[in-house]
Formats: C-alpha cells, structure tokens, sequence
C-alpha cells in the first residue's frame, strides 16, 4: 500500500474535464471524487488524520481495523515459507480464554479488535495484519526485518522481548501467545502502530512520563508511529536512528534478497 498523496485516476485525466460541458462536467467531477473516496477509506488504505484530529488528539480519525477474514481474503498466498522455523508459531493461535485474559489485561487503546485469528506463512502474516490495520504491508516487512529477522524465536531486551516484532513485556501484555503465535504478535504490533498513528497515545505529551520528546506528538505520523514502538517516545534521536534502519530494509526490501533465506533452504 501506498501512503503517498492521492493522484487523478488515469481513466478519467484532468486535462479531459475541460472538454467536457454541463452534465458531462459534473458527471466526470463527481466520478473523480467519487474515485479519491474510495481510494482514500477503501480496505486497506492509511486514512491520514484530519485537521480536527490533529487539534484534538482525542478525537477519532473516523477508522477502524476490517474483520479478520476480510482482511485474509485480501492476502495474496506465498505458499512458500522463507523462515521454516517459525512453522508452530504461524499455525497457533490464541484461545478465547487466553485472549479474554489479554483484554483484561492490556492497555492498549485497540485491544479488543486483536485477535491472532489467523494461519499461514510469516509473510501472509505479516501482510494479513498489515491490511487489517489499514498500514504499508513492506513497512512491516521492513520493520519484522528490523526487528527479528523474521523470526519468531527471537529474544531481546535481556528476554524481555518476543517474535517477530519484537512485543516486550512489562510494556506490553501478554505471554505466553506474544511469544507463540506470529499472528498474535503481528496483530498486537499493527494494533499499536495504529493507535499511535490515530493519536490514541496522548500519554506521549506528559512531560512526567515522556519528558524527553523530540517534537510534541500527534496524530497522522507514521515514521513518528513507527519509531514510538522502538523508544515509547516521540521523535527522539535514538528513533531516528532506528527509523533510519527501517528505512534502509525498506528501501532494499532485505526480506526479498538472497541473504534473508535461511541457510537451510
């Protein structure tokens, strides 16, 4: 998905419209606006925040992530599973006891829409949560890169820690399905992007909590979104450099070249 600004529909060229009159005209403006609606809340699509929004970090951007299933008839299969070892974690998922346990335990503005319903190659994964929540499928390729490597037994932050993106607890919630399930890991990650891109986490601007901020936050910043989860702060230096790292496995899509296949296969 593309999150850069919307351009004319090439069926329908701007250069056209002048030659059309009276009903034509309105007929062709409103197929051009009609087009841009649907391209700019469609499944999927990155709705950038609105001015109210951005006045008001409470206000709602007036989105919400599409069910599961809609979102897995919207994955393209790979049928090919570039990090065998992940196999377990991407064919578990949480159960209702575990997931009523993590709603009633977590923080997250998002939390009741996670679910980890969802199986099939990391890669499907990764895009399966990447058109659930409505961000770029390669920036969580780029970050799951970033991250993990793209693999689900990885440990950081002394073991604190888990997956693919790499949930840590105590921040975040919950073990042992953060740990054991891709899709639960990813489902919880694009949750929370989500709701650092919505402006949902307006704790950001306490000074008490966040003291060292880089720029006052708000909503409608993805880059800003994407570096919060590394730091839990807001346009730090430390997040431009881990930003920066993102970026560079974006730019050469890293999860697609030789190098990233495992030394088994």
């Amino acid at each position: 998905m593309d999150v850069r600004p919307l351009a004319a529909p090439a069926e329908v060229p701007l250069r056209n419209l002048a030659d059309n009159g009276g009903v034509g005209r309105v007929r062709s403006l409103l197929l051009l606006a009609l087009t841009a609606a649907l391209l700019a809340f469609g499944v999927g699509a990155l709705a950038p925040a609105g001015a109210g929004a951005k006045a008001n970090l409470r206000a709602k951007i007036g989105w919400g992530p599409i069910k599961d299933r809609r979102a897995a008839k919207k994955v393209q299969i790979t049928g090919h599973e570039v990090k065998p070892q992940n196999d377990s974690e991407n064919h578990t998922v949480p159960t209702k006891a575990e997931l009523e346990y993590f709603r009633a335990n977590s923080d997250m503005p998002y939390a009741r829409y996670v679910t980890g319903h969802y199986k099939g190659t990391t890669d499907d994964i990764i895009e399966w949560a990447a058109y659930k929540w409505g961000l770029p499928e390669d920036v969580l390729r780029a970050v799951a890169v970033t991250e993990s490597w793209w693999d689900m037994d990885m440990l950081g932050d002394a073991g604190d820690s888990f997956g693919i993106f790499q949930v840590r607890r105590p921040y975040h919630c919950c073990l042992p399905f953060m740990r054991d399930s891709t899709a639960f890991n990813a489902d919880y990650y694009g949750g929370i992007i989500r709701a650092y891109f919505d402006g949902e986490q307006d704790w950001l601007n306490n000074p008490d909590v966040a003291p060292d901020n880089g720029s006052r936050y708000k909503p409608g910043d993805l880059w800003g979104s994407v570096g919060a989860w590394y730091s839990g702060r807001w346009h730090t230096a430390a997040n431009e450099g881990y930003v920066g790292k993102v970026k560079y496995n974006l730019r050469n899509r890293t999860w697609a070249t030789h190098e990233f296949f495992d030394d088994s296969q």
